[in-house]
């Protein structure tokens, strides 16, 4: 029987450095989101100190709101960090599709060169065997 597996696609360097650091940006978010819900459910919000640091966030970044809310600038950036994450799959796996094709279009054009070859080859043996039959006669 044929070996029909699928061969494993070739990983780029890049490629594991952009997924690590596409992964730590979306826990960074997962842990804003995780400490912004804590920061409203722990305690008393006068007493806690999330829902300080919420308030302290928000007056160093100049924001009129008066609180930045953890859980969701948390999401947003979770968000964003799945959204090039999924970028980043899609062009090396285009990337190693379109090596693949190539690779898969350089032997079709050495099978056929090297089928010429051969059979250049053997019509050149055969017209030297015909012309050692006519000057054998």
């Amino acid at each position: 029987m044929e070996n029909t597996a699928k061969p494993k696609r070739k990983l780029y360097t890049a490629e594991i450095v952009l997924y690590s650091v596409f992964g730590a940006i979306w826990v960074l978010g997962f842990v804003f989101a995780i400490l912004g819900v804590c920061a409203y459910n722990v305690g008393k919000l006068s007493l806690n100190p999330l829902y300080q640091m919420q308030k302290d966030f928000a007056t160093f970044f100049h924001m009129e709101a008066g609180v930045m809310d953890f859980r969701l600038w948390g999401s947003l950036v979770m968000i964003v960090a799945m959204i090039a994450f999924l970028i980043a799959i899609f062009a090396f796996t285009n990337k190693s599709n379109q090596e693949e094709a190539a690779r898969r279009r350089k032997e079709e054009r050495m099978k056929i060169l090297m089928d010429l070859d051969l059979s250049t080859k053997q019509a050149t043996e055969a017209l030297k065997a015909q012309e050692n039959t006519k000057a054998a006669e």
